[in-house]
């Protein structure tokens, strides 16, 4: 189950889930800062309103990104959803390699796959110490 091959792509695979989390949150939080009071004129329902950006990233937030508001902060503010695309790829790449090369949905671990992958890992790490012995 287990290589040392494979365990540094696991390894580099999160780390790169991890920065893209953190790069799309930083663009978050800086456009939500820097914009909040920024109004925008909009219609509905016929009417005319006057929203605040934070309005608008609050609804996006509860409506998705095919809302109104989404749809328009996507035009202001590329960056943030491209971020947050490349953020889901990084994800999705890293499940389908740890279901297709490890043999694990990480995201709907068991205490059994806990249990496999540890002594995958147990058994990786003897083979290495008998090869290392043998080798002397």
């Amino acid at each position: 189950m287990f290589t040392r091959e494979n365990l540094k792509q696991l390894h580099d695979l999160t780390q790169k889930v991890n920065d893209t989390k953190e790069m799309s949150s930083d663009l978050l939080r800086t456009a939500q800062d820097r914009f909040k009071n920024r109004t925008h004129k909009l219609t509905r329902e016929g009417k005319e309103i006057e929203l605040t950006e934070k309005v608008l990233w609050d609804e996006t937030f509860y409506l998705g990104v095919g809302c109104q508001a989404g749809k328009l902060l996507k035009t202001l503010h590329p960056e943030v959803f491209e971020a947050y695309r490349n953020q889901d790829e990084a994800a999705a790449e890293l499940k389908k390699f740890s279901i297709v090369e490890l043999g694990l949905d990480y995201s709907q671990l068991t205490l059994s796959d806990y249990l496999k992958a540890t002594e995958s890992l147990f058994e990786l790490l003897i083979t290495e110490h008998e090869n290392a012995k043998n080798n002397k």
